[in-house]
């Protein structure tokens, strides 16, 4: 939520996956069980320690991870191209007739680099941040989330 607060989750005790999920990001998910109380649990998704189901389940950044950003759909893959992508969802949000239109002040799953603009072409646009989230060399490549 914030990056500090502790989360609690009115469930028993128990061991459970623990999966996290953004607006239009790719979700992640425990590879294995962690056991959970009412007392604190660390559970950082972010380090290279923690184990995560599937392949290539986050985005390395840093010293870290991250979650891979892009999903404008909401479909659980970023699509560069092809039928229902997430490049012409981009482009649908701000009009879709005048590239260089924009989208400004909104919480927005479209918003896909979080700056609060919906933007298709120029600098800081969030069309951009599908095709590096695919590769970047292959435009009909394709990541799938890796939460079953």
């Amino acid at each position: 939520m914030d990056g500090g607060s502790q989360l609690t989750f009115p469930l028993p005790a128990g061991a459970y996956h623990v999966a996290l999920r953004h607006r239009n990001h790719l979700g992640v998910m425990s590879a294995a069980p962690v056991a959970l109380s009412s007392a604190s649990t660390l559970v950082d998704l972010r380090a290279s320690t923690t184990a995560t189901y599937g392949t290539e389940a986050r985005m390395p950044l840093g010293n870290g991870y991250a979650l891979w950003p892009g999903d404008a759909t909401g479909d659980g893959v970023v699509k560069y191209t092809g039928s229902a992508n997430d490049r012409d969802a981009v482009l649908q949000r701000i009009g879709g007739s005048t590239p260089s239109a924009v989208v400004s002040g909104v919480y927005d799953r479209h918003d896909v680099n979080l700056d609060g603009v919906v933007k298709y072409a120029g600098a800081a646009n969030d069309r951009d941040i599908i095709l590096q989230t695919i590769g970047g060399t292959v435009p009909t490549a394709v990541r799938v989330e890796q939460v079953p």
